[in-house]
């Protein structure tokens, strides 16, 4: 290992915040990047209310990078926190949602306010982007280093800026960093697994679910010789981004009781990928991490290719089979390993990024915008002084979603939040996940 002095980030320092488990990884993962070159690095993981980590999510983002250290806050903390960061911290990474990254770049121009001290800002992401993909990218376009996933991505990006008169310099295509660690080469498991990946919301009618439920235990019928696997995307007391349905882990497991080889874990993907010879999906992340493993992968089919679901991002992919077909063959590669490269797996993207942050880190860093105004792409000076008059900074950092969404779901959430509170689930939930 070359010397502390040699490499390109001695001394500097690097720190991240991020609020949700698959954010808290990529956000890792750049950090380990940036360690492994010298930097002095530090993950905040900042608590949503109500929306806490649980320790195991905790323990796997803190696996990405063992020798980074971890502090716990809460997102209430995160202006305090970042304030300090000007002239003390070289880079901080946003590891945050689109509305998160708004209400972010916000707090940092009001707490950085025509400083050129201030640590450059780089935001990633954690997954493919097939809905509101350049709303998304928008949403963090403040940052000076924005990580994209395909070049694709980045041509949505640019012709967005473009129409605004907005230059897309800030971009760079780093593919999905958590596909940097992928080696394909691995050796064949004896008794290769069928794993199923789940998603937080997606499909979204029970309908749809029970269906897939059904055919992974009929998929389970017929290769009885191989587990089947249904890894849930969190367990009931787990946080996500998106809010989570829950149920088919319960139906899974209540026909596991008939199928021995119908199975339920809640291994982390990458430990199950180990053994696993055939990744099943409707549109998760994981499957592009097992097509970079060389896994075969299929994209469920049955229900249509379309943008509710998702998987319409794996059209070209080679991946899209039905049911049926998986059946009598699921252990067959077809997936386009070109398709697969255009996608998010980039073989130098460790090094794009670090040649990228390297080049910003010399470069003098413009003062972040003021007057309480977000980036240009947010919309014109005129329409944001407007809506900061007549809306506050909270219309600003929710594009005006988030007011509807409140508004819309109050009552629903007074009555959870006193049907928890009577019965007690509330603080048993917080207490089961700090466990």
């Amino acid at each position: 290992m070359a010397p502390a002095a040699d490499k390109r980030l001695s001394g500097r320092k690097v720190a991240a915040v991020a609020c949700f488990d698959s954010f808290g990884k990529v956000a890792m993962t750049l950090l380990a990047a940036c360690r492994k070159e010298g930097a002095e690095t530090t993950l905040h993981l900042l608590q949503v209310s109500n929306r806490a980590l649980s320790r195991r999510q905790r323990l796997e983002i803190h696996r990405t990078d063992r020798r980074t250290a971890v502090k716990k806050g809460a997102w209430g903390d995160f202006r305090s926190l970042t304030a300090a960061m000007a002239g003390d911290v070289d880079v901080l990474i946003l590891g945050l949602d689109g509305l998160r990254s708004r209400d972010a770049l916000l707090m940092l121009a009001k707490e950085w306010s025509g400083r050129t001290d201030r640590p450059v800002l780089v935001s990633a992401y954690p997954g493919i982007l097939f809905r509101f993909a350049l709303e998304g990218m928008l949403d963090r376009s403040g940052a000076d280093l924005l990580c994209l996933n395909s070049e694709q991505d980045l041509s949505t990006y640019q012709l967005g800026r473009h129409a605004l008169g907005l230059s897309s310099d800030n971009a760079v295509v780093t593919g999905l960093p958590l596909l940097w660690n992928a080696d394909p080469h691995r050796a064949a498991p004896d008794q290769p697994s069928i794993v199923f990946f789940e998603q937080p919301s997606i499909p979204a009618h029970p309908l749809q679910r029970r269906y897939i439920c059904k055919q992974l235990k009929a998929l389970a019928e017929a290769w009885p010789d191989h587990p089947v696997i249904f890894k849930p995307r969190t367990s009931s007391i787990e946080s996500t981004l998106h809010r989570r349905h829950g149920e088919m882990a319960g139906v899974i497991e209540r026909m596991s009781e008939t199928v021995p080889n119908l199975q339920l874990s809640f291994k982390p993907a990458t430990r199950l990928l180990r053994q696993c010879g055939c990744a099943i999906t409707v549109s998760s992340t994981a499957a592009l991490e097992a097509m970079a493993l060389g896994i075969s992968t299929r994209i469920v089919g049955d229900l249509g290719v379309t943008e509710t679901l998702g998987n319409h991002f794996f059209a070209d992919s080679g991946a899209v089979a039905d049911f049926a077909s998986i059946t009598r063959d699921p252990f067959t590669p077809s997936h386009r390993v070109e398709w697969l490269q255009r996608s998010g797996l980039q073989p130098q993207g460790r090094e794009t990024f670090l040649t990228a942050l390297l080049e910003r880190l010399h470069q003098e860093r413009s003062p972040l915008p003021t007057e309480g105004l977000g980036p240009g792409s947010w919309g014109s000076r005129q329409w944001q002084t407007y809506a900061l008059r007549h809306g506050g900074r909270r219309m600003l950092s929710s594009a005006g979603a988030r007011s509807s969404q409140r508004k819309r779901h109050k009552t629903r959430t007074a009555l959870r939040r006193l049907r928890d509170g009577l019965v007690g689930f509330g603080w048993l939930s917080r207490w089961l996940r700090e466990r």
